[in-house]
Order: structure tokens, then C-alpha cells, then sequence
């Protein structure tokens, strides 16, 4: 797949904010998971569960701002470079995971684990996105194309995809939802379709806010009458259309506030954590098991999530320092 960008345009500050914001978040999600019991860890942790949709929209968003040409070979080096930028850390963070396991729970260390997180069917919790954007790199040209050339078959599955993620109002959390997880996900990508041919328009963005909205209540009412738990973690293996909506909605309301420069004091912050978002995923976990496993320290949800930030970045920069040493031409991981 070969790509002609549109204009020379630098880099993209909205983005960057976007993405560093929803890693910085994803942090607390995971840190504050540790401290349910306090009504604002909670709070925030829920506020927060727009952090996933941001990272695809982004990277969705980035990929459509260019005219993709296909042609066999092309599509074949796309597919290669995208399985290299993603695998390579997973299964360099999957080996430091399975070190801190054997030596901290040893008896976890089954075959049946290893294999699960080797082929990302399973194991760790978090690879599930790991996943995610494997079935993306296929996903994201395949819509493209059918916007561009079927638009009768872009629009069956535009609405296929609606009407999973209402289907699974009632039938989530469900096992094995990382197979068939990408059919309501795919409305993330969509949504990031319109927004780079529209986002100049103010009437679309007006109406995707005040839809994305009123779905977002009217779901959440639904799932309220229905007795369905409104925990977003309970909403979003599979993602229904109460967590997409949700996460729809604060993206566009996120993307006016940084278009705005009201993210300004932490732009720096976020174009760092921006630029390394995919390694500081896999960082922080591991700093989060090494911290409650092996640092026998009081913390509260404050403490814990900054102690968690800022080690996680420590680290970052280290394995740059490293990586700059190895190849002095090749600084960092994007």
C-alpha cells in the first residue's frame, strides 16, 4: 500500500495531545483499578474510559489523512511494517513479564499461560489490544477502500456494525469477545473516516457531538432500566454502543479543547507520552506488577498512579539512552 500525503503538513499538535492525554489516562484506569473503594478513584477511572477510543481514533485519523493506492506488493510491505512496529514490543515487554513472574509467582507460569500470551489468545489481561490492532491493520485499508469504491457495502457494514454494538447492550462482558470484538470496534474507525473528510465542517461536528450525546444517554438509561451494570468495564468486551458513545462523544469534545490550545501547559508532557505511547503501555504494566508485588509501600490512588507515571517515563527514557547507543541514528521507539 503505497501513500501520497495530502500536503507537508507538521506535526500535528491535536494529535499528539490526544494520544499523550489518552495513554496519561490509561495510566490512572489502571492505577485507580487498585482503589474502587474511594468514590473519586472511581469516578475518575470511569470519567477516563475514553482512553482506548482515542488511541484508535488517532492512529485511524493519521492513516486517512493520506490517499492509500493499493497494489499487492504495496499492501504487502504496509501489512509487514505494521506487524513490525507491533510486535517486536509485546513480545520484548512478554519476555520481561514472564521473568517477573517466575521469579515473583512462579506457579503461574503454566504452559498453558505462556502459550496464551505468545499467540495474544489470552494470559495477561492487557494484550487484548494487542490484538486489536493486529485486526486493525487488515481492518483500517478494507474500510477505506469500500468508502472510496463500495460505498453500498461500506454502508452494510457501517450499520453491521451499529447493530452489534447495540446487540451487545445485553451480552457483555462475553468470553472470547477479543475474536469478533473488531465488528463493534470498527465503528471507532468509521467515525475517524467522516471526521477526516468532514472535520472542517462545523454542522457535522455539531451533530456527532449532539448524537454521540444523546446515544450516550440514551443507552445508559436503557442499561439503568434493563438492571445492566453501567461499569464501563462491564460495557466494553465487546464494546457497546453505551462505552463507544461515550468514548465518541469526550473524543470530540477533547479534540475542540486541544484545538482550542486549553491543553497548552501540558503539551510538552503529552507529545512525549505521545510519541512513545505504544512502549510506555507495556512499561507501565510492568511497573505496576513490579510496584504491588515486589515494593512493600503504602500508597494511596494519588501516589500510586504519579509513582506509576513517572517511573514508567524514567524508564522510557533509559531504553532511549540505550537505544540511541546501539543505533546512534535511530533514537527512540515511535
Amino acid at each position: 500500500m503505497e501513500s501520497k500525503k495530502i500536503s507537508n503538513k507538521p506535526r500535528n499538535f491535536i494529535i499528539d495531545d490526544l494520544r499523550g492525554l489518552g495513554i496519561f489516562v490509561m495510566i490512572m484506569i489502571h492505577t485507580n483499578a487498585y482503589f474502587l473503594q474511594n468514590k473519586i478513584a472511581y469516578t475518575t477511572l470511569e470519567l477516563s474510559q475514553f482512553a482506548v477510543i482515542l488511541f484508535i481514533f488517532c492512529s485511524s485519523y493519521l492513516s486517512f489523512q493520506k490517499e492509500l493506492i493499493f497494489t499487492p506488493q504495496s499492501f504487502f510491505v504496509y501489512v509487514k511494517k505494521r506487524f513490525l512496529r507491533l510486535i517486536p514490543p509485546y513480545y520484548f515487554f512478554l519476555a520481561a513479564h514472564f521473568i517477573l513472574i517466575y521469579i515473583a509467582q512462579r506457579k503461574k507460569l503454566t504452559q498453558q499461560y505462556i502459550l496464551n500470551n505468545v499467540f495474544i489468545t489470552g494470559g495477561v489481561e492487557f494484550n487484548w489490544l494487542v490484538f486489536l490492532f493486529l485486526e486493525f491493520t487488515f481492518l483500517t485499508p478494507f474500510l477505506y477502500v469500500l468508502r472510496k469504491k463500495r460505498l453500498k457495502l461500506f454502508m452494510f457494514f457501517f450499520i453491521s456494525s451499529i447493530f452489534s454494538a447495540i446487540i451487545f447492550l445485553q451480552y457483555t462482558p462475553l468470553p472470547y469477545s477479543r475474536y469478533f470484538m473488531w465488528l463493534p470496534w470498527s465503528i471507532i474507525i468509521i467515525f475517524s473516516l467522516f471526521f477526516v473528510e468532514l472535520e472542517k465542517n462545523k454542522k457535522f461536528i455539531i451533530g456527532a457531538t449532539l448524537v454521540s450525546g444523546a446515544l450516550f444517554f440514551l443507552s445508559r438509561t436503557y442499561q439503568h432500566l434493563t438492571f445492566h451494570s453501567l461499569y464501563h468495564y462491564s460495557n466494553k468486551y465487546p464494546p457497546n454502543i453505551y462505552h463507544l458513545s461515550y468514548g465518541i462523544f469526550a473524543t470530540l469534545i477533547l479534540y475542540k479543547i486541544s484545538e482550542y490550545n486549553l491543553l497548552k501547559p501540558f503539551r510538552n508532557l503529552f507529545a512525549y507520552l505521545s510519541k512513545y505511547s505504544y512502549s510506555i503501555y507495556f512499561i507501565h504494566i510492568l511497573v505496576i506488577y513490579i510496584v504491588t508485588i515486589f515494593m512493600k509501600i503504602k500508597f494511596n490512588w494519588v501516589s500510586f498512579f504519579f509513582t506509576v507515571l513517572i517511573l514508567s517515563v524514567i524508564v522510557q527514557i533509559i531504553m532511549n539512552r540505550v537505544w540511541s547507543l546501539i543505533f546512534p541514528r535511530k533514537i527512540g521507539i515511535k
